[in-house]
């Protein structure tokens, strides 16, 4: 009679139940859904409670990239409040001083993370919230860095190497870099921690023109080296851009500036040789002192005419500098954070819940098609 009872119930169920009925019959096994949610809360607490904590900074920057041309450019600017053409005065064309060789905002993001970067960034020192003497990132990363589960099992297993300390880069270095796999692992773990965004010209917040609003968050175990850290970022990248940028420049200058030594030199001497001379020739009348004057004239007029225009190429290239040097203004500093950006309690809790409460209702459900007939 049992076996006629379950086969009945069988076919119904192959032709379909009616879903209230399918709703009765699971919500009588709500023992099974409870202890899957249990479980499933245990599980949600101990990943918050095994999770480090993390606190996250955020800088916001306005950047304005000083590639300004012809007569947007300060020199044109004081060309035209002269009245005359600074360019042309000196025999140089401002249109091709346009700086397009500025670095773009666009690529700060891959600047951040390139390893001449963070190795930059590694050499910084900074101060856990516990206080003590500052230390440098790289060392706060190797002895106070919180790594989570995994991480812990992994260190038990690292690897050589750890003790070596980072290379310095030197300015403009192309060196080929030696770094061990702690060092790398340690690089990406930094590289991981900085993300770099970049306002699109099309946003709304956006005025137009070269300005760009970037957006520098930096992740980190504690609060205080969080914000720190951030600051850091930022004065390495706004170092980083600002020597780009001006490099060319300065480098003519400094060029200018030893050829404009050399010819005020000359041109002193120049002015010795002929002053010398006239004393010395105050009252002779004869063709080679008129030659030779004429010759001292010309020579010490040449020299005036280099020492003028390396005079006026120095005072440009000041100016160069000036108009390749890109600006940036702070619009939220780094602060220290007040609450923990992860782990997200409150999400994790409910997302396990969620995933224990399917399983209870799944087991439930399955236990109802196997055995259509059981009593609860």
């Amino acid at each position: 009679m049992e076996s006629k009872e379950n086969k009945k119930l069988a076919g119904e169920m192959k032709e379909g139940m009616d879903l209230n009925e399918i709703l009765k019959r699971v919500s009588q096994g709500r023992k099974t859904i409870y202890i899957s949610l249990s479980v499933a809360f245990v599980l949600a607490i101990f990943i918050v409670l095994l999770t480090p904590k993390k606190y996250t900074t955020k800088v916001m920057l306005l950047s304005e990239t000083g590639s300004k041309s012809g007569a947007s450019g300060l020199l044109g600017q004081l060309g035209s409040m002269s009245g005359m053409n600074l360019g042309d005065l000196i025999g140089i064309n401002l249109g091709n001083s346009s700086g397009n060789d500025v670095l773009s905002p666009e690529l700060y993001p891959d600047i951040v993370a390139s390893t001449p970067f963070l190795l930059d960034v590694m050499h910084q020192t900074i101060t856990g919230s516990g206080g003590g003497n500052p230390v440098t990132v790289s060392t706060y990363l190797k002895e106070h860095s919180r790594p989570s589960l995994i991480g812990m099992i992994t260190r038990i297993f690292k690897s050589s190497g750890e003790g070596k300390p980072f290379p310095v880069l030197k300015s403009g270095s192309d060196e080929v870099l030696h770094l061990t796999k702690a060092q790398t692992d340690r690089l990406k773990a930094l590289s991981d921690m900085i993300q770099v965004n970049v306002q699109k010209p099309d946003d709304k917040l956006m005025s137009g023109g070269n300005s760009k609003i970037l957006t520098v968050a930096v992740e980190a175990h504690d609060p205080l080296v969080s914000a720190l850290l951030a600051d850091s970022v930022v004065s390495c990248l706004k170092r980083y851009v600002v020597n780009y940028n001006t490099g060319k420049a300065k480098k003519d200058l400094e060029f200018i500036s030893e050829q404009f030594l050399r010819a005020r030199q000359n041109y002193y001497a120049a002015q010795q040789r002929l002053a010398d001379f006239m004393d010395s020739h105050a009252n002779v009348i004869l063709a080679t002192t008129t030659s030779e004057k004429e010759r001292l004239e010309k020579e010490n007029n040449l020299y005036a005419s280099v020492y003028t225009t390396l005079a006026q190429m120095k005072e440009k290239a000041k100016i160069q500098v000036q108009d390749h040097t890109p600006v940036f203004t702070v619009i939220e500093p780094a602060k220290v954070p007040l609450r923990k950006s992860a782990p997200r309690t409150s999400l994790i809790v409910l997302g396990f819940l969620l995933v224990g409460g399917f399983i209870g209702v799944a087991i439930e459900v399955i236990k109802l098609m196997l055995n259509p007939g059981r009593k609860q």
